[in-house]
């Protein structure tokens, strides 16, 4: 003879079975990763082909998001956007305005840009063209969808070197244009290499002057750590006190 389930427990099964089924209907209607969306983790050439043999066409530095097009045998075709100072084809930025550098271009890669869009900044009178750049060819081990360990890297490397000759500064006292002139006069008199250099400056950029953490996109989904120890709230006017 078949057992009965109790009502009561029937309705708890369903009642569970329901819930399970709208947890996973709303993870599968989240935004997931792209699977093609990558940064760059080391500084190297543009190939023109996946061998290290070809012929560059530029350079990328860190922190650079980008997409991969394809892959074949270690190597990866990427695209990547960017904004360009009208005039000075040569340098690419992260940033309408400012100069968060993601490549130095030379002429083969120049004649392949397709400008996407060109703004007047309002302030300076400057004409930004934002870009596309398509085709060539990285290490995949150039590439990480992860940024987080470099960038906590460079936060403590910056905190423990910068830190030795004078009181911190915070990465705010400074916009994102300015610091690595600043960084450039204080590094001397650290034990810092060329690469470490290269990730602080990135991290100070994010996070300098000017930089709106709720606007501004970052490198394979980070987020700049907003002020710790925001300003006090001013005191209240005299007699104003609650009663």
């Amino acid at each position: 003879m078949k057992r009965l389930i109790p009502t009561q427990r029937l309705g708890g099964v369903l009642a569970g079975a329901a819930l399970a089924l709208a947890a996973l209907a709303l993870l599968a209607s989240a935004p997931q990763p792209a699977p093609d969306r990558y940064c760059t983790v080391q500084t190297g050439p543009l190939y023109t082909a996946p061998q290290a043999t070809a012929s560059s066409c530029g350079r990328l530095e860190l922190a650079v998001p980008l997409r991969v097009l394809e892959t074949s045998d270690g190597w990866a075709r990427v695209q990547l956007e960017g904004w360009q100072l009208q005039g000075s084809p040569t340098v690419l930025y992260a940033l309408e305005g400012v100069r968060i550098r993601e490549a130095i271009l030379d002429a083969c890669a120049q004649a392949k840009l397709q400008v996407l869009k060109t703004v007047t900044d309002e302030d300076t009178g400057q004409v930004w063209n934002k870009v596309r750049l398509a085709g060539f060819w990285v290490p995949e081990k150039a590439l990480s969808r992860d940024l987080r360990k470099p960038w906590a890297t460079a936060e403590a490397l910056y905190k423990k070197n910068c830190s030795a000759c004078h009181a911190l500064h915070d990465p705010a006292q400074f916009t994102a244009n300015q610091w690595p002139q600043v960084l450039k006069s204080m590094t001397s008199r650290t034990p810092l290499d060329k690469t470490q250099i290269a990730w602080i400056t990135k991290y100070l950029q994010y996070h300098a002057k000017g930089i709106d953490p709720d606007k501004v996109p970052l490198p394979c989904g980070l987020t700049p750590a907003k002020p710790k120890n925001p300003p006090p709230e001013p005191a209240p006017p005299a007699g104003s006190g609650s009663r």
